[in-house]
């Protein structure tokens, strides 16, 4: 049987591409099913020690004479801590996020070409268009996240400034009592002294010898005890200020000028429940939160709403020329119970943060009243401490270390005393410590968010 030449061309060309057309299936469903391996081996192994060293050789904000500006250690830790730097990376995201939900979808490219009849081909090009507001709502819930990103940031910074005041009280109360430690010891060594001359002139017995000797070496232990602390208490402090645990500190901090300098309330009570109702970073977080959440009950709400693509089609066959044609096309929601789950869904995360703001509030308040407690009750100890109790058993501790030399004493008098002493010294130092704590955390609560960041 003769079969003419064209029609074996178009067999063979329709042989060819039907293979084609097998070959592309092939392919994509191979790139679909492909496996996928990330490499986590490089994550914190690279410049973790170089990290560690670079953070050690931090220089601190102060020059080594004279004593360090607590605003500086705060200024110092919210540029430096990773913490902060892992807020401002979440500020990016939120702020890349805006862009992302600002642009259009892809549009779509079709192809088709026909299988049993190789000369029908069409290209076809649509775009997705975004009605009901789903583009405009998608930019202001990106923008929402992003003020809360901010506010997240800012609370960020506030614990850090109450994180490192607290930490440098703490170093610093350590220091004050090794300071009153190394007083103790030399009133004991005082002791031991005239211990040594009475009992020499048989004034003493031996008893009262022993038990001077053995209070002095107790306190000699002990210092050694709070040398040990005050290690610890330095790596606290490193590790608010963002620095290694084991890098050095300068040596002249003094906690009294410290106290004087920065203990000092903001505003007064009214005031500060005010403030913190208004500007407290992390109420403004939680309220920008269910900002994000309104809007996506709105998106919620339309998700049920027809889809709207248009487009454009090219359309070629062997029997004439090209041909172009407009299309339009809808989606059909009509998997209604998918959408009453989405929008169910976004009331309840609603339900959820405004009871999570509500929680907020009241923690905040309960945080500044307590705060306000131990800044009052710091507050009369210190005077208390300061002016009376301090000055009076300095006074005894001297009067009856004389009365012990001359024998009108006893040891045991003149080793109550000295307890009593140093035990005032060391609340008065309390004192002054927990009123930087108390402070720093009003500080933190009322801490502002920068208004430039939230409008955005």
């Amino acid at each position: 049987m003769f079969v003419p030449y064209r029609h074996m061309r178009f067999g063979a060309a329709f042989a060819v591409l039907k293979f084609s057309f097998a070959t592309a299936l092939v392919s994509v469903f191979l790139l679909g099913c492909s496996s996928y391996q990330p490499d986590y081996s490089g994550i914190g192994a690279d410049g973790r020690d170089a990290a560690y060293a670079h953070h050690a050789d931090i220089a601190l904000p102060f020059a080594a004479e004279g004593n360090a500006e607590i605003a500086d250690l705060i200024r110092f830790a919210q540029q430096q801590h990773p913490l902060v730097l892992a807020a401002q990376a979440d500020v990016e995201r939120a702020r890349a996020e805006i862009t992302a939900a600002g642009a259009w979808m892809d549009p779509e490219l079709s192809v088709s070409q026909g299988i049993n009849d190789s000369g029908w081909q069409t290209l076809g090009l649509s775009q997705d268009i975004p009605v009901f507001q789903r583009r405009a709502m998608a930019i202001e819930q990106a923008r929402a996240g992003y003020r809360a990103a901010n506010a997240r940031l800012a609370q960020v910074h506030a614990d850090l400034s109450a994180n490192v005041v607290l930490a440098f009280s703490e170093y610093l109360y350590v220091l004050e009592n090794r300071n009153i430690q190394d007083d103790l010891i030399a009133l004991l060594a005082q002791a031991v002294v005239i211990a040594d001359q009475r009992y020499a002139a048989g004034d003493v017995a031996m008893s009262d010898l022993l038990r001077v000797q053995n209070a002095h070496d107790e306190a000699r232990s002990e210092r050694a005890n709070i040398t040990a602390l005050l290690v610890s208490q330095r790596a606290r402090l490193n590790s608010a200020l963002g620095r290694d645990a084991r890098a050095e500190l300068p040596q002249h901090f003094n906690l009294v000028d410290t106290h004087r300098e920065y203990a000092h309330l903001p505003a007064s009570a009214d005031e500060l429940y005010s403030i913190v109702a208004k500007q407290n970073p992390r109420l403004l977080a939680a309220k920008y939160e269910i900002q994000a959440l309104q809007v996506g009950k709105d998106v919620a709400n339309t998700a049920g709403l027809p889809r709207f693509m248009v487009g454009v089609e090219y359309m070629n066959t062997a029997m004439g020329d090209g041909t172009f044609t407009g299309m339009a096309s809808v989606s059909l929601p009509i998997w209604r119970s998918s959408y009453r789950a989405l929008q169910e869904s976004a009331q309840a995360n609603m339900q959820r943060g405004e009871a999570e703001l509500q929680a907020a509030q009241l923690q905040v308040q309960a945080e500044l009243s307590m705060a306000l407690y131990q800044w009052r009750e710091a507050e009369r100890n210190e005077q208390l401490y300061r002016d009376v109790l301090i000055p009076r058993a300095e006074q005894a501790v001297a009067s009856l270390l004389s009365q012990y030399s001359n024998g009108n004493a006893s040891f045991t008098d003149v080793l109550n005393s000295q307890q009593e002493w140093i035990s005032f010294s060391l609340a008065y130092q309390r004192a002054l410590a927990n009123q930087l704590s108390a402070v720093a955390t009003i500080q933190s609560l009322t801490a502002a968010v920068a208004q430039s960041e939230v409008s955005q």
